[in-house]
């Protein structure tokens, strides 16, 4: 109940209400207005219960920072071989590797000869090799690249949001779970204006628009 809701009732009870045989009544009448002016908790959104795989892969794009090194400070594309080309170390392999671990490991070279304490952060900046496919009504259908807690809105968004025609609460996500294929209907119009709770995406997820029904 709002705080001034709290003062007025107390203030009523031990007011000069309270030695009228109906104050019963209206303070039952003021606690129901009372209650009926909470402001409605927002929906949450739907609980990601498997967190995606955070391995670099190729066309990954990340980037690195060196403290007070704006020579070794820049971004990277994975190549096709695994690797990138980093400054004063040369040629490293980080594909499968975590941005923790690339992070340790570029750290532990630069100590080796170069650099003293090395401050170093890795951030990704794109995940090229991790897609999503959004499929049917949707102005720009195909693969999207996925981001860190990227939700169904996200990915309707990147491809260029819905068609004149889809049927925007009948959205199909069909995910591979340990061999198997689960589909299940989202109501995204719904999702988009609060209704319903969101939905998480993970890589290799695909989206399906269904086309509405005249």
């Amino acid at each position: 109940m709002p705080r001034h809701c709290d003062d007025w009732l107390d203030g009523l009870q031990s007011g000069a209400m309270t030695r009228l045989r109906a104050w019963p009544v209206v303070l039952f009448i003021a606690q129901v207005g009372c209650a009926s002016r909470q402001i409605p908790a927002p929906v949450p959104a739907e609980v990601m219960t498997l967190a995606p795989d955070e391995r670099l892969g190729v066309d990954d794009v990340f980037e690195t920072r060196v403290f007070l090194e704006g020579d070794l400070t820049g971004l990277y594309r994975i190549a096709g071989d695994g690797m990138v080309d980093y400054p004063l170390i040369g040629r490293i392999k980080v594909v499968g590797m975590t941005s923790g671990e690339v992070q340790a490991m570029i750290t532990e070279k630069l100590k080796d000869g170069f650099i003293k304490n090395p401050q170093v952060t890795v951030t990704v900046h794109e995940w090229n090799s991790r897609k999503v496919s959004v499929l049917g009504q949707v102005l720009k259908p195909g693969a999207v690249v996925y981001f860190s807690n990227m939700t169904i809105i996200d990915a309707i968004a990147a491809a260029g949001g819905f068609t004149g025609i889809a049927a925007k609460n009948k959205v199909t996500l069909r995910r591979e779970d340990k061999g198997s294929v689960v589909s299940r209907s989202y109501p995204v119009a719904d999702i988009s204006e609060g209704r319903a709770p969101n939905v998480a995406i993970f890589p290799g997820d695909v989206l399906v628009v269904d086309e509405r029904m005249f």
